[in-house]
């Protein structure tokens, strides 16, 4: 059994069924892809979760070259290298396999100008979503090494919308082996060697000889799932890790206000430094043009519990006065605003994950089977510096199919 339908837990089932193994997929929502939520206008996509492929990885790529979805890549060099090489400035006063400490500590204590410590402290906060109080120093170290792989520095977005991908996974299961049922929400695992019975909402039982865990951090550590017995030697790195908080809004506009502003370019990142939207993007191009409006950390968190049409307003109201333009003119032009609040998502509860201060081993030890029963698969459970990216939910469901296949 596998508990979500996310990439990792769709990949997992798909390459255990290429296997030969007979696999149950439980997704609690009443749609496949987890953080990956396409919502298709007329117009072209519009993406409310995952957004860009970042690096051609083999993962991610695998699929698309296989099912023949079509990329669209961006210029190089975004978001603005001033920023990386600020990060670069402060992470070049620590080293691997120093004694950890949080970024803010680092920022701290470092003789650098306080311009560049704001740079870092806004990449952090706005491309990490990590609390820089939170954030370690260690996993930092390693999530830059993980962005100087060759390749690594290009970007892509799906043409046709990124649940192609997802679409793509599940399309490639073989049906008489793998089955996927939706609305199934797990409350409870009991487990002992070789045998799983999970409960759900609904009072259904199932068994397996194994299951796969992919539910997001956020998920684990509010306890939604309650594990019987409890999960010996996890309970440490479900402390050092989190779930960032992150908020963004769609803005779909006419082409003619489009025309009026020439700040936001094709595939260009503006970045205001303005609550609550500090960072805007043009996800398509016009003549259908749409604006991504982009907060974080303590951004994010002063928009938690709004609606979706509170949230839309206030960035149409925030790229108005970004673009100095007629905010009366920019909401005439609206086709359509959209956001999904992933903090208040009961299945998902953040964003994506990052590594508190003595963390930055935490996902791979997450990420270790029990007793050959229960193994754990998602972005979070990945230490190698693909945490929080789509490529690393695919890396971990083959690692963990790999796993039980040796099992």
């Amino acid at each position: 059994m596998v508990i979500g339908a996310g990439v990792a837990g769709l990949t997992a089932a798909r390459e255990l069924s290429a296997a030969g193994m007979r696999v149950l997929v439980l997704e609690a929502r009443d749609r496949l892809g987890g953080r990956v939520l396409t919502h298709h206008t007329p117009d072209g996509p519009v993406e409310l979760g995952a957004e860009f492929v970042h690096g051609a990885s083999n993962a991610t790529m695998g699929v698309v070259q296989e099912a023949g979805l079509r990329l669209r890549e961006l210029g190089r060099g975004t978001p603005r290298p001033d920023f990386f090489a600020s990060m670069d400035q402060l992470l070049a006063l620590a080293a691997v396999g120093d004694a950890d400490e949080s970024f803010q500590h680092l920022v701290d204590r470092a003789d650098i100008d306080p311009a560049s410590k704001a740079r870092a402290l806004g990449l952090v906060e706005g491309y990490h979503a990590a609390d820089p109080a939170r954030m370690s120093v260690q996993a930092l170290i390693q999530d830059t090494a993980a962005d100087e792989r060759p390749g690594s520095d290009r970007q892509f977005r799906f043409v046709d919308g990124y649940d192609h991908l997802v679409a793509a996974i599940l399309a490639r299961m073989n049906p008489g082996l793998c089955d996927v049922r939706r609305n199934v929400v797990v409350t409870a695992v009991e487990w002992g060697r070789k045998r799983v019975l999970i409960r759900t909402a609904d009072g259904a039982e199932l068994t397996a000889p194994r299951a796969i865990v992919t539910a997001p951090i956020g998920v684990l550590k509010a306890g939604a799932i309650h594990f019987a017995p409890a999960l010996s030697g996890k309970e440490q790195a479900l402390q050092a890790l989190e779930m960032g908080m992150v908020a963004r809004v769609s803005l779909c506009l006419r082409e003619e206000v489009w025309a009026s502003q020439d700040r936001l370019t094709n595939d260009g990142f503006l970045f205001s430094g303005d609550p609550p939207f500090p960072v805007w993007w043009l996800s398509s191009p016009p003549p259908f043009p749409v604006v991504t409006g982009w907060a974080a950390g303590p951004n994010a968190r002063a928009l938690a519990g709004l609606s979706e049409a509170q949230r839309v307003r206030l960035a149409l109201d925030a790229l108005a006065k970004t673009l100095k333009m007629d905010p009366v003119l920019v909401q005439q032009g609206l086709r359509g605003g959209f956001s999904h609040d992933w903090q208040a998502d009961p299945f998902s509860r953040g964003a994506y994950s990052y590594a508190a201060v003595g963390g930055s081993r935490a996902g791979a030890e997450l990420g270790a089977p029990l007793e050959a029963t229960l193994f754990f698969a998602g972005e979070a459970t990945q230490s190698d510096g693909q945490n929080a990216t789509v490529h690393g939910a695919i890396a971990s469901a083959r690692r963990v199919a790999s796993e039980v296949l040796q099992s």
